[in-house]
């Protein structure tokens, strides 16, 4: 079999751990490759654990969006759903989930076997407690929500779209994910849901939490693939950020100006992420020692890291309000 190589790649995530953390960056990107292997260094195996390691709020989103995939594909199948049937599926997933973090199964297969990072770093005790029934009331309460409004306001306007009508949207567990190329770059874009009704693409993007500015900028990256790999006109691109804890749609623009944007903005961030490689060469792709890669200054960012670990830092304590 033919070694793997870590290639030079760019998606929306990883420039944002790059902007907020450049060791984070590093662990996400450099630190953890060959972890899987039982011969790797102890701090790459370290990585590769951590990397996989879930939280409340990921653990809601993954759930939601495969719940909410199923719940699709059903009804382009002419298959009867109901909220009450996914809410089971769902709840029993995570339910799962609690069930593999105890079984500890994740220590020689983090892969596949779920480890939360709020009971690993020892957030919530470790005892049945008032603390861990409202950790798990949250998450519960939460999936609740999303998947009750994605019922009452998402899928209604969804139900007209045909499986031919569904744009293929490769998913991580599927090898590859998503992407398109800008000009030599690899670009990983991984839309929750799109679709075409003659010229016209339809991205939908499912969001588990508050409203933040930055999703607009995350839909418009979607508008690029949609242009870039489906050849679409940008006059001919809907977007649409679904909040479904508070049931809201927000249209995102996306234009000529906006898609140049975009692409300033891609290149602009491979600039500065070739300067923590050897010789700024994106073939080669070697990271600069670890060193080289700077901490954030923002301890509050310490928070929600899976690498606290390997830093060995003490964040700064703040109030959670929930992201995806």
């Amino acid at each position: 079999m033919a070694e793997l190589k870590n290639n030079f790649c760019w998606s929306f995530s990883q420039a944002k751990d790059f902007a907020e953390c450049k060791r984070r960056h590093y662990w996400n990107r450099y630190g953890f490759w060959g972890g899987w292997e039982s011969t790797a260094p102890a701090e790459a195996r370290t990585a590769y654990r951590l990397k996989q390691m879930q939280n409340k709020w990921s653990l809601v989103g993954d759930t939601v969006d495969e719940t909410i995939q199923e719940q699709l594909q059903r009804v382009q199948a002419g298959v009867e759903v109901s909220y009450e049937a996914a809410l089971g599926r769902a709840v029993q997933a995570l339910r799962n989930a609690w069930r593999d973090h105890f079984s500890e199964r994740w220590r020689s297969d983090p892969k596949r076997c779920t480890c939360i990072r709020e009971l690993y770093y020892g957030e919530i005790p470790g005892e049945p407690c008032p603390t861990r029934e409202a950790w798990a009331d949250q998450v519960k309460g939460r999936t609740e929500m999303c998947l009750r409004n994605f019922f009452v306001h998402v899928l209604p306007r969804l139900r007209h779209v045909s499986i031919n009508q569904v744009l293929p949207v490769a998913r991580p567990a599927q090898g590859d994910p998503e992407h398109f190329h800008v000009g030599q770059i690899k670009v990983y874009a991984i839309p929750d849901y799109a679709y075409r009704v003659q010229d016209v693409i339809s991205i939908h993007d499912w969001k588990t939490g508050i409203r933040r500015e930055e999703h607009q900028r995350q839909l418009a990256v979607y508008g690029l693939w949609a242009q870039r790999k489906h050849e679409a006109r940008v006059e001919n691109v809907r977007l649409y950020a679904e909040y479904l804890e508070s049931g809201e749609s927000q249209n995102v623009p996306f234009d000529l100006a906006i898609a140049g944007g975009v692409y300033d903005m891609i290149m602009k961030s491979v600039q500065e992420m070739r300067q923590y490689l050897v010789d700024g060469n994106l073939e080669r792709n070697e990271a600069l020692p670890r060193d080289a890669f700077p901490k954030t200054d923002d301890l509050s960012r310490c928070r929600l890291c899976n690498y606290r670990e390997l830093c060995n830092r003490q964040y700064a304590a703040q109030m959670d309000g929930g992201y995806a």
